[in-house]
C-alpha cells in the first residue's frame, strides 16, 4: 500500500491534475469516480494507472479488475494519499491515469461545436456533455479557452471525452476544418431568434466566452448571430444553457427528439 505523498505515483498524479502543460506534455489525464471508470472501460482506452483505496465496494473492485486488463498499473493507497491525489473534498476512492484520446473527425462534418475562449471550467464541462447528447459530432476549442482535460471539466462532461472528438486549434486551422459548414454565433440579443433558423444545414455553432463572447476574426467569418428571446430582466443565459438549448432545437429540427 502506498502511504507517502512523495511516493512518484502520486506526484504524477498530482502533477497531472495541477498543471496543464504537464497533461499537455505526458498525453495524459486524470478520471474520478466509478462512473467515469465504467465510461473509460467500455471505451476501452488503454490506462496506465489505477489508484484506490482498499474499502471500495464489488462494482469498485470490478472496474479496478477491467482497467488493469487494459493495461494499468494498479496500486492500493491510503484514504490520505487519496485525498492528496483527488481533486475533489471527497475522494471517490478510485482513480485512473489515461491517455488523452485521439479520437478522428468525422470525413465530413455536419454539426460541430466551437467553444471560443471559454475560461469557466464548469461551462465547459456541461458543454461537452450536451455537445455529446445533442448529436454534435466535434467540439473545436480555440485557443485561450479553459484545458478540456482539466478535471473539473472532466467531471462536468461526464463521459464525454471517450466518445466526441475534441481539438484545439488556431483560428486559421478552425476555419479550415469547417470548411463547407456555416458558422453562426451565439450571442445575446443579436441577430435572429435560434427559432426562426432552419439548422437542417451543415453547419458550426460558436459559443463565445462568458465575458466577451466570440472574438471579432471569428465573428467576422459567420454567417449570422443567433440569440435566445428573454423573458423579464434576465440579458442573458450561462454559455452551457444557452448551447444546449439551440442545440436541441437543432436536434429537433432534423428529426433526432
Amino acid at each position: 500500500m502506498i502511504t507517502s505523498t512523495a511516493n512518484r505515483h502520486v506526484k504524477w498524479v498530482r502533477a497531472l491534475q495541477t498543471k496543464r502543460r504537464v497533461r499537455q506534455a505526458e498525453g495524459a489525464f486524470v478520471i474520478e469516480g466509478i462512473r467515469l471508470a465504467r465510461e473509460a472501460v467500455a471505451a476501452q482506452l488503454p490506462a496506465h494507472l489505477v489508484l484506490h483505496t482498499d474499502h471500495l465496494d464489488s462494482r469498485g473492485r470490478g472496474l479496478v479488475h477491467n482497467l488493469d486488463r487494459l493495461g494499468a498499473e494498479v496500486k492500493v493507497v491510503s484514504d490520505a494519499v487519496m485525498a492528496a491525489c483527488s481533486s475533489t473534498e471527497s475522494p471517490p476512492g478510485l482513480l485512473a491515469v489515461l491517455p488523452i484520446p485521439a479520437l478522428p473527425l468525422p470525413a465530413q462534418l455536419n454539426l460541430a461545436l466551437v467553444a471560443d475562449r471559454l475560461a469557466d471550467p464548469g461551462n465547459l464541462g456541461s458543454l461537452l456533455r450536451t455537445a455529446c447528447a445533442a448529436g454534435v459530432e466535434a467540439v473545436i476549442l480555440t485557443e485561450g479557452t479553459v484545458d478540456p482535460y482539466n478535471p473539473k471539466v472532466v467531471r462536468g462532461a461526464m463521459g464525454a471525452h471517450f466518445r466526441l472528438p475534441i481539438e484545439i486549434l488556431d483560428l486559421n486551422t478552425l476555419l479550415e476544418r469547417l470548411a463547407g459548414l456555416e458558422i453562426w454565433l451565439a450571442e445575446a440579443g443579436e441577430g435572429k431568434p435560434y427559432t426562426d433558423i432552419d439548422w437542417r444545414r451543415p453547419l458550426a455553432l460558436a459559443i463565445g466566452g462568458e465575458a466577451h463572447g466570440p472574438q471579432p476574426a471569428l465573428r467576422s467569418l459567420a454567417k449570422g448571430q443567433v440569440h435566445i428571446p428573454m423573458m423579464g430582466i434576465s440579458e442573458s443565459l450561462n454559455a452551457a444553457v444557452a448551447a444546449a438549448i439551440i442545440l436541441f432545437e437543432i436536434a429537433r429540427q432534423r428529426g433526432a427528439t
